[in-house]
């Protein structure tokens, strides 16, 4: 067959590709002597049984053939091809890979093998990392299809069999970009959000169309360039991961948004019924930034070391459609907007806490406090008449840090949605921080603002009062999750229980899995 020479050499063509493909196009074979033999009927069967059996035990298998006819760019093959032999590959499961399906499972996440495989290849990788079998997510309803059923399969049946597709075998590069987009229009109104990995040039349409596209770190440049994240370390157990942090990063959005909403309510609503009331919102435009500071970057920086809880896992993913706002954060945010209003409207009107921060009539008037009645200080910026009106700096003093601190206090209501508010409180260490330095600046500027602020020094008992009045949001919203909230918290809890009752649950490894890859 060797029958083009040039010179003393020969030319010819080398083709490698799946067997099954490749014997088609093969009508002779090599002995192990390096004799030409033909490939009848009996000799196809045995080749292609050996082929079976070795694909069945998950190894993958490559056909080599030869032909004295040149390649074109048309991608045919030779119909002449002589089988050169038959390369078996043992591509070995990584040890985590079990745990890290089995943890997508329990996240919600569908899992789907595409593989350029054979079927039973494919099917006994599967079932090994627990995508196939009892294990699996969808049990004994798997679905297994290769590249020339997809092919023959309608969108609409295809959208019907996804929910239970598992195995996707000898998958061409435009068979990802069609799951990808039937996935995207199926599963209700706004579709499933689809993610797609993918290593090759070819996978460049299909990465683009995917809604998360990870390429990986030995992938082709092109690859990477198209897709979103890239997977530098090669392991499932990264996309588990973005996974986890993505939802630990979305609720953290969540939670800042709760508590500045949760201040813009009850400012909105103390500025909107004060003419009617007779008084106007008591604080200074220096205050209000202030007060601006804490309800944006200072409550950024401390929610936003919100650390990655594994149990995140254990929940259901969101919609592509789901609101930032779920009705939950509404409730939360209405009812300690209107408490947090209601307390402040109630601190400036009332009549009790007013005499509580008048030191004219108080019993500890002190050389320092009666030094204070005369506003030297304060009326620099504002005039003693209009002081005394309002209250006088004193009560204006203290209703500037009751605001303060209450609104702080609400940020451990916002933290977490469970009734126990110190749970994991000491693997975010900045948000401690921070909150006690709004405390701390907030006392200092008080007794050391004077005319800058509108301040004057408060004392002790003064500080008392305010703490125990500003604190009482705390008791506040955990009766309102008893008496609003109990089947969420009751979900939460169950999460979390779940997670902590299973002695080899995937979520409690996922930790030290990270830290420590296999």
């Amino acid at each position: 067959f060797l029958d083009r020479k040039e010179g003393s050499s020969y030319q010819i063509s080398i083709v490698r590709g799946a067997p099954e493909i490749l014997l088609e196009n093969c009508a002779h074979g090599m002995d192990p002597k390096g004799e030409l033999i033909l490939l009848d009927k009996f000799e196809r069967d045995r080749i292609q049984a050996t082929v079976n059996q070795l694909s069945s035990k998950g190894q993958r298998l490559v056909a080599i053939g030869a032909t004295a006819e040149p390649l074109t760019d048309d991608a045919e093959i030779p119909r002449d091809c002589i089988l050169l032999g038959v390369m078996c590959l043992i591509d070995k499961v990584r040890p985590n890979s079990i745990r890290c399906i089995e943890m997508a499972a329990q996240a919600g996440v569908q899992v789907v093998m595409v593989t350029g495989d054979k079927s039973e290849t494919a099917v006994a990788v599967a079932k090994e990392i627990g995508l196939l079998g009892p294990h699996s997510i969808t049990h004994d309803q798997d679905v297994v299809i290769n590249s020339h059923e997809l092919r023959h399969m309608s969108d609409q049946k295809l959208a019907q069999i996804l929910p239970r597709l598992a195995v996707v075998a000898r998958a061409l590069p435009s068979d990802k970009a069609r799951l990808v987009t039937v996935a995207q229009h199926c599963g209700g109104r706004a579709g499933k959000v689809v993610g797609m990995t993918g290593d090759g040039i070819n996978d460049s349409a299909a990465l683009k169309k995917a809604d998360v596209s990870f390429a990986m770190g030995h992938g082709a440049e092109v690859a990477k360039e198209a897709s979103d994240i890239v997977i530098l370390d090669n392991r499932l157990s990264s996309i588990i991961s973005a996974i986890l942090y993505g939802r630990t990063i979305f609720k953290t959005i969540r939670k800042f948004v709760m508590f500045q909403s949760t201040i813009n309510l009850a400012s909105t609503f103390i500025v909107f019924v004060g003419p009617f009331m007779g008084f106007d919102f008591p604080l200074t435009l220096i205050q209000l930034l202030w007060v601006n500071l804490v309800m944006d970057t200072l409550a950024a920086l401390a929610f936003g070391g919100e650390p990655a809880d594994p149990v995140f896992l254990m929940e259901p993913p969101l919609a592509r459609d789901q609101p930032i706002i779920s009705q939950r954060m509404w409730r939360s945010i209405v009812s300690n907007g209107l408490y947090i209003a209601f307390c402040s409207v109630t601190f400036l009107t009332w009549d009790p806490i007013l005499s509580m921060f008048d030191r004219r009539i108080s019993a500890e008037l002190s050389p320092v406090d009666v030094a204070d009645l005369d506003y030297k200080d304060t009326a620099k910026v504002e005039d003693v008449k209009d002081l005394r009106i309002q209250g006088g700096p004193v009560f204006l003093t203290a209703f500037f840090s009751f605001f303060i601190f209450v609104c702080t206090f609400n940020a451990f209501n916002v933290r977490t949605p469970k009734l126990n508010l110190w749970q994991n409180i000491t693997k975010n260490k900045g948000f401690l921080v921070v909150i006690a330095a709004i405390f701390i600046l907030q006392i200092l500027f008080c007794q050391v603002g004077g005319a800058l602020l509108r301040t004057v020094p408060l004392t002790l008992r003064e500080w008392a009062c305010l703490f125990i009045m500003s604190v009482m949001v705390v008791p506040f919203d955990l009766l309102r999750k008893i008496l609003f909230e109990a089947e969420g918290v009751q979900q939460t809890r169950r999460y979390h229980e779940a997670a902590l009752r299973t002695p080899n649950t995937p979520v409690k490894k996922l930790q030290i899995q990270l830290d420590n890859p296999v």
